[in-house]
């Protein structure tokens, strides 16, 4: 069966929680691999988070907040004022 082609949004909500998603992990100078075994996430899933392809529940947001070492308010925040936030308008 052919993998179906995944479209990385250009902005929206789960776009500025990934690109903030990365930018903590980053700062911490985590691997990928490095956040998969502070949380438990698939590797795969944590790059589909990062690329804004998954939206995160509220559970996996704290799992990811705590696996960079900062506050779930503060990963919002973040969120919230990224470059990529634009809240739906339906």
């Amino acid at each position: 069966m052919a993998k179906r082609k995944q479209i990385q949004p250009l902005n929206g909500i789960e776009r500025a929680f990934g690109d903030e998603m990365r930018k903590a992990r980053l700062q911490k100078e985590m691997s990928q691999m490095d956040l998969y075994k502070a949380t438990g996430l698939d590797r795969t899933f944590i790059s589909d988070l990062e690329r804004g392809i998954q939206a995160p529940s509220i559970a996996t947001l704290f799992r990811v907040a705590k696996g960079v070492g900062i506050e779930p308010e503060v990963l919002i925040e973040r969120t919230r004022t990224s470059r990529f936030f634009a809240f739906p308008s339906n």
